[in-house]
């Protein structure tokens, strides 16, 4: 459905980083044994990759199967969580939409950290395997606790049982997220099944997303047809099935374990070594500030402790990494369709075609929006570019079309507001909230996926998990930008909000294209050096990559 060398997301790269620290290794060994392996068949190949003989001997992994489903179920009961969060916390609880906003950013925030601390687990202590268990544990007991909650009768402190039990939910989540993964990336014997380890991701995606949107339409179902304890709406009943789903995932998961691959553990982490690396050099400036003798660039003083291509990677990594500093604020644009256009949208007329929708339903057309995008522009857009124009976008300019788009989809969101604050309560249809989601979606398309392909191919091949981290940070600062804004409760009123975020959007761009021209000149600065040295150093050319990949790359 969708090609995996041209889409990624955050739950699909960090496998790809554990599996190019690997490839090139298992490469050399295939071809040697391809020079000693007989031919099944005395048919020529006329030229053809032997693509289908390897598709035939290596039959697709029936563990895959399981962590898809695993990861459908779970991605569901995960995802249908930070679908009525707010109104439950609004509504039922009766906290105020503030409130309610910083509960569900920072649940957010917990879910995007924690995939650093269950990768770090799983590649150098535990594996794949046994950090999903022990965190299911923990992600299925706050289930429980956050059904038995919600039951009116049992007499529990509401307050402080909510904020265990989904905070038991939001690190259980976050944790095996990557490690899903991951898990399912190694069943692939590489680089045999390549083609099977790429149509993986295309269905991984698909999976993921398909679990997104079903998070959007039946939990709100749910609760609209269910009445329980003297209320016209049952979140007891919503928690459960969402409980349930996630049970089905790990039962699921368990079974699956018949057919899982054992791992091999690394030991040394390379976020560790990364980290480490970094508080070396900075010490060493320190303790060097008097010297005569100083380095040209402060990095290098970490060399001695660690080699000098480690500290030259850790180089690479940081000039990417600097790029990242403005987009937390987008993150924090995309985190509020779950709290602030969801209430938006509890302020419109709700019926559309005839038909009568719960107000946190409006948000499953951003992944309708998504599904349409994707192929529109892979398939139709960028050929016609190419082909009629001879012009293709380039990643650092894709990212900036994207914050653009992001910035405009707030500015829609705070037009429509001032209309439904002038207009009378319920008059406005919520069908008006389409453009603003077609904005945003429109800015995941240009900027989250190129953004993060862009920073994965740009690292070197040992730091590709530690870039991956960084996104995860980003996503996870994204929300306590918008924690931090509702708790200080500056601005006069949600329009005033909207306006804000969306020029603030446009700043931060601004910031973002001034440093990815900064970026380029130093790669074509440092493209010039390497070049030169070709003339003193012929057999350095090896090492010096097409000046064409170079540029088409940013």
């Amino acid at each position: 459905m969708f090609r995996a060398t041209e889409i990624g997301s955050e739950e699909t790269l960090p496998a790809l980083a554990e599996l190019t620290q690997s490839t090139a290794e298992s490469l050399s060994d295939f071809r040697e044994r391809e020079k000693l392996r007989k031919p099944r068949i005395s048919l020529p190949n006329y030229g053809f990759a032997p693509i289908s003989n390897i598709r035939l001997e290596y039959k697709y992994p029936r563990a895959v199967c399981f962590i898809l489903a695993t990861k459908f179920f779970e991605a569901f009961a995960a995802n249908g969580m930070r679908t009525i969060l707010v109104l439950f916390l609004r509504d039922d609880l009766n906290f105020t939409e503030s409130f309610s906003t910083i509960v569900l950013h920072i649940f957010n925030f917990f879910g995007q950290f924690c995939p650093i601390v269950g990768a770090m687990l799983a590649d150098s202590y535990m594996g794949n395997v046994r950090t999903i268990s022990g965190f299911c544990f923990l992600y299925g007991f706050g289930w429980l606790l956050l059904t038995m909650t919600s039951v009116p009768y049992l007499g529990m402190s509401v307050t402080a049982f909510l904020l265990v039990s989904i905070s038991f939910i939001a690190v259980g989540n976050g944790s095996i997220r990557a490690c899903i993964t991951s898990l399912g990336a190694l069943q692939f014997k590489l680089p045999e099944q390549a083609v099977h380890l790429a149509e993986y991701f295309s269905f991984y995606y698909f999976v993921y997303y398909f679990g997104i949107f079903l998070s959007k339409i039946l939990p709100p179902l749910v609760r609209a047809n269910t009445q329980c304890f003297d209320k016209t709406t049952c979140y007891p009943a919503v928690f459960g099935t969402l409980g349930s789903s996630f049970m089905v995932a790990w039962i699921i998961f368990l079974i699956g374990k018949c057919f899982y691959k054992q791992e091999k553990l690394f030991g040394d982490n390379i976020l560790f070594r990364y980290c480490g690396c970094i508080k070396t050099a900075l010490v060493q400036k320190w303790r060097n500030r008097k010297s005569a003798k100083r380095c040209n660039y402060w990095l290098q003083n970490a060399i001695g402790p660690y080699d000098a291509n480690f500290v030259n990677d850790v180089s690479k990594v940081l000039r990417i990494s600097k790029l990242f500093i403005p987009l937390p604020v987008y993150f924090a644009l995309l985190a509020q369709q779950d709290s602030s256009w969801t209430f938006q949208a509890t302020m419109m007329n709700t019926t559309v075609l005839g038909v009568t929708i719960e107000p946190d339903q409006a948000k499953a057309v951003g992944p309708v929006f998504l599904f349409m995008l994707i192929p529109l522009w892979q398939y139709v857009t960028v050929p016609i570019l190419r082909r009629l124009l001879n012009w293709e976008l380039k990643p650092l300019h894709s990212v900036t079309l994207g914050g653009i788009c992001s910035a405009a989809a707030f500015l829609c969101a705070g037009i429509l507001q001032d209309r439904i604050m002038e207009s009378p309560i319920q008059s406005i249809n919520v069908a008006w909230q389409l453009p603003q989601f077609l904005l945003l979606m429109l800015g995941e398309l240009l900027l989250s996926i190129p953004g993060l392909q862009f920073a994965f191919t740009q690292a070197p091949s040992s730091m590709k998990s530690v870039v991956t981290a960084a996104w995860f940070l980003n996503n996870a600062f994204g929300n306590l930008i918008v924690v931090i804004v509702t708790q200080l409760d500056a601005l006069s009123s949600q329009k005033a909000e909207y306006l804000f975020y969306a020029v603030l959007m446009l700043v931060c761009i601004i910031i973002f294209t001034l440093l990815a021209y900064d970026y380029v000149l130093q790669e074509r600065k440092g493209y010039i050096q390497t070049r030169d040295l070709v003339v003193l150093l012929p057999n350095a050319t090896d090492n010096i990559p097409s000046s064409s990949s170079r540029g088409g790359s940013v």
